[in-house]
């Protein structure tokens, strides 16, 4: 039986607002839709966002399903919270569970319906990620749709770095040739519009006590394994900086 794609139908914790400036950067905060017949969002408090140094932060806006968002666990428990802790950077995530570039997720879209939450935080960096959301969907489209989208970022933020990642999949040692393929439609992608891809591996594979009960979703520990992973990547990629 094939396993439920991450996020998908899930429900999240927290909700955004898509209207241009309505959505604020605050430091260290990581949010996720909750499920409605329709995007709403609600704008986060500002908080500051100086460095001990009093220095500029580094902006980061974080796109991707539920894996990325922390379905399950505590807010701050998720992988880009874990990142900004350690790399002293404003992380603000846009993460829903169940979406892609294709499907819709809790947030009643897919990510392209997040880039005019990009457009008014206008940050220095934004990640985003494949998802396995999108297996299943005609390959064409998945294609076209990242294609379109990534585009769109590039558009929405002309000022910020594009960093796309590869498609993270469960514990499982083997994975779907559509991890690849997701992979590789990002990759295309993010290089187009001069952006930077990196291919995180699989940290999940061959641990399966760093998955929840649902065998689709990773534990605490899991999510501080790709967070260690995923730093290590983007320091190597020269992210932040």
């Amino acid at each position: 039986m094939a396993r439920p794609r991450a996020g998908r139908r899930l429900p999240s914790r927290l909700a955004f607002s898509l209207s241009a400036g309505a959505v604020l950067v605050t430091a260290l905060l990581v949010t996720a839709c909750s499920p409605t017949p329709a995007p709403v969002f609600s704008a986060p408090s500002p908080t500051p966002a100086a460095s001990s140094h009093g220095a500029h932060r580094l902006r980061v806006v974080t796109i991707g399903d539920s894996l990325m968002s922390g379905y399950g666990l505590d807010l701050g428990q998720a992988w880009p919270t874990l990142v900004s802790n350690k790399a002293h950077v404003s992380m603000t995530s846009l993460a829903c569970g169940g979406m892609g570039f294709v499907v819709s997720g809790d947030c009643g879209t897919p990510y392209s319906g997040l880039v005019p939450a990009l457009a008014a935080l206008q940050p220095d960096i934004v990640i985003v990620e494949s998802s396995s959301n999108d297996f299943g969907e005609d390959p064409e489209d998945v294609r076209a749709q990242t294609l379109t989208t990534v585009e769109e970022m590039r558009d929405a933020a002309p000022g910020a770095r594009i960093i796309g990642l590869s498609t993270i999949w469960n514990d499982e040692t083997d994975t779907p040739d559509e991890v690849g393929s997701t992979s590789d439609d990002l990759s295309i992608a993010v290089t187009l519009v001069g952006g930077t891809f990196i291919d995180v591996g699989q940290p999940l594979a061959g641990h399966p006590d760093w998955m929840q009960d649902d065998d689709v979703h990773p534990t605490a520990r899991g999510q501080e394994a790709i967070a260690q992973t995923g730093l290590g990547k983007l320091s190597d990629a020269g992210v932040p900086g």
